[in-house]
């Protein structure tokens, strides 16, 4: 609180390309409405909604609204009697101003996020907006129309300005800001900016479960003479490491769940025991890039003697068992 949070969108959003303003507490429907017929951008305060994961109403329209092609789909009545269905275009871009992240990870990875609060007011800001602020903000707001009348149809997105190091898609936001630029130096920034939130992004999924559990992975992976990556031994190396972050007990069944739903990844049953599948090498190679996990020379491939008789162990078809 007290941050500027609202004072941000004030002077951002009346530069912004028919603004529509509203606050947290507006429901679903008239929002994708106004989206509708004004085609502008949406500035929302205090956004902080009740429910900020992917079953919550609003999230699943901002996510749709990140591109075109997916409009909200109602049922108008007519008349009272008859029902006719609509579709209401959501696409624009969207300011919200919110205490926190929010719960669902897709709509926080398709926001470019900044945190206010970090510094000391300036003394050329004024505490109260006057009516100076309204006639700087026009004279900005028509120099930008001109830009848009000037180049209107002329510009297209630069195939040559994506950056393949950082995420997809982060450079699929940069991208269009990008191809818009012309000073060299304003672009290189704008990279510059795009390469820091990708940095920032990784360093924070490697605070997460998956990163802690795709390390033990990894460093199984590198073990000489290991039978395999097997969900016990990477239960048994987990609990020791992380069960005190936990408020309940950690369980090989709670380990599988992480592995097959978060991770993705398949599991296959042998003798008993579940190991992470052969197949899955190339899936394990981009999550280890996607959470920042240091790679060596191990091989999912590989196939160790089994502990204690030297023995190599096969699965179907003669495949080492993992």
């Amino acid at each position: 609180t007290g941050s500027g949070k609202t004072r941000f969108l004030l002077t951002v959003g009346s530069l912004s390309y028919k603004p529509i303003f509203a606050s947290g507490a507006s429901t679903v429907s008239p929002l994708f409405r106004i989206l509708d017929e004004i085609r502008g951008t949406l500035i929302i305060d205090e956004g902080d909604f009740r429910f900020s994961d992917e079953k919550a109403e609003i999230v699943k329209i901002l996510n749709n609204g990140n591109a075109r092609g997916f409009p909200v789909l109602r049922s108008e009545s007519v008349n009272g009697r008859e029902f006719s269905p609509r579709a209401y275009t959501v696409f624009g871009p969207k300011l919200v101003s919110t205490r926190g992240f929010f719960q669902d990870r897709a709509l926080e990875s398709r926001c470019l996020t900044e945190e206010t609060g970090g510094r000391k007011l300036r003394e050329d800001i004024p505490i109260n907006l006057t009516a100076t602020y309204k006639q700087e903000a026009l004279v900005l707001r028509n120099k930008l129309l001109m830009f848009r009348f000037r180049n209107f149809g002329k510009r297209e997105i630069d195939p040559a300005l994506v950056d393949r190091s950082i995420e997809p898609r982060l450079t699929q936001i940069f991208v269009p800001l990008l191809s818009v630029i012309d000073d060299a130096d304003a672009r290189d920034a704008l990279q510059q900016v795009a390469r820091d939130y990708h940095r920032d992004m990784v360093a924070d999924r490697g605070m997460d479960v998956e990163a802690q559990m795709l390390e033990i992975i990894q460093e199984l992976q590198q073990e000489p003479f290991s039978p395999g990556l097997a969900v016990k031994e990477i239960t048994e190396r987990f609990i020791a490491r992380h069960s005190e972050d936990f408020d309940w007990k950690v369980t090989p069944h709670w380990i599988g769940n992480v592995i097959r739903k978060k991770l993705g990844l398949k599991t296959e049953k042998h003798h008993g025991n579940y190991f992470i599948a052969v197949s899955e090498g190339p899936k394990l190679a981009r999550l280890f890039e996607k959470y920042g996990v240091d790679t060596g020379s191990g091989d999912l491939g590989d196939s160790g003697d089994s502990a204690g008789d030297g023995r190599s162990e096969e699965g179907p078809q003669g495949l080492p068992l993992l």
